[in-house]
C-alpha cells in the first residue's frame, strides 16, 4: 500500500512520519527505511529504523529515486516499511509526473508486499490522480 501524507509547509507532516516509523517497527517483523534529504529526522527515529540521507547519492530525478528504491528491495526482501519524508525535497518532479511515479510505487509495493509512507508539501491542490493515495 502506498500512503500520502499531504499538507502545507509546517503543519506538522516530517512529526507525523516519524511517529509512524517509530510505532510500526515495533510491531513489524521486517526491516523498515526512513529516505529524507537530510539528517534532522535522524536523530528521532527509533534504532531499529535504517535512516537514509538521499542528499549523500546523486538522486534528483524520479527515475532515480525509483531505481535507488528497487535496488534496496532487491538486496534485502525482509523490507516491510518505506517512508519518504519529503518527496519534493528528495526529487525534482512536476506534480503532474507524480501520479505515475506514485502508481510504479504501487506496483512495487504489491509485487513486494511493502507498505510505503510518504509526505508532500503542497498549498494547492493536488491532482485527481494522487487523491486514491492519501492517508
Amino acid at each position: 500500500m502506498v500512503k500520502l501524507i499531504a499538507g502545507k509547509k509546517g503543519t506538522g507532516k516530517s512529526k507525523e512520519i516519524v511517529k509512524l516509523a517509530n510505532d510500526n517497527v515495533k510491531l513489524s517483523k521486517g526491516n523498515s527505511i526512513f529516505i529524507d534529504d537530510d539528517k534532522r529526522a535522524m536523530y528521532n527515529l527509533h534504532h531499529d529504523v535504517r535512516f537514509i540521507n538521499l542528499g549523500e547519492f546523486p538522486i534528483s530525478q524520479k527515475s532515480e529515486l525509483l531505481g535507488f528504491i528497487c535496488g534496496l528491495v532487491s538486496n534485502n526482501y525482509d523490507i516491510d516499511n518505506i517512508y519518504i519524508d519529503g518527496i519534493l525535497n528528495c526529487i525534482k518532479v512536476d506534480m503532474e509526473q507524480l501520479p505515475a511515479w506514485f502508481n510504479k510505487l504501487s506496483d512495487i509495493s504489491t509485487a513486494y508486499n511493502i507498505d510505503f509512507t510518504i509526505t508532500l508539501s503542497h498549498d494547492g491542490a493536488l491532482p485527481e490522480q494522487l487523491q486514491q493515495f492519501i492517508a
